[in-house]
């Protein structure tokens, strides 16, 4: 009998209320599946600027991404666990969708979920325009969540 795959996807968080809607999703289609995908929350820090290191050492700046990475994760990792899930969290820095695409090809995940506030179109996305460069830049499906 031919194992099965373990689903991979990736939910780039924010912090927003937004970035959770596909967190509910995936919570409201548990029953969907016989096994539950494996859970890749990525929340993207924005680099800080470089003349910034002259200030504080680069260890000061990894626990500042780190911390408000964890901070902006917080709420997704707490649903995800009250439903029985453990999901993985990542943080990264750089520019958004380069980031995500590049994550969610480096972890071969399945799909990337993105919250929407529900118009049509990309520009209506929660990232916005960023939503907008991940559907152009990757090759994973991309799934809409109202």
């Amino acid at each position: 009998m031919a194992q099965q795959h373990q689903l991979s996807w990736l939910i780039p968080i924010d912090g927003s209320e937004i970035s959770l809607k596909p967190i509910d999703w995936v919570i409201a289609h548990l029953d969907d599946w016989k096994t539950a995908p494996t859970l890749h929350l990525l929340n993207v820090q924005p680099a800080l600027p470089r003349d910034i290191s002259r200030f504080i050492n680069n260890e000061q700046i990894q626990d500042f991404h780190r911390e408000e990475g964890l901070k902006a994760l917080a709420a997704a990792d707490r649903q995800l666990q009250a439903a029985g899930l453990t999901p993985q969290l990542h943080i990264s820095v750089g520019e958004s969708a380069e980031t995500i695409v590049e994550f969610a090809a480096n972890k071969t995940c399945d799909q990337i979920l993105i919250g929407t506030r529900g118009h049509t179109g990309l520009g209506g996305t929660l990232l916005g325009s960023v939503a907008s460069k991940i559907a152009h830049l990757t090759h994973v499906p991309l799934l809409l969540v109202r």
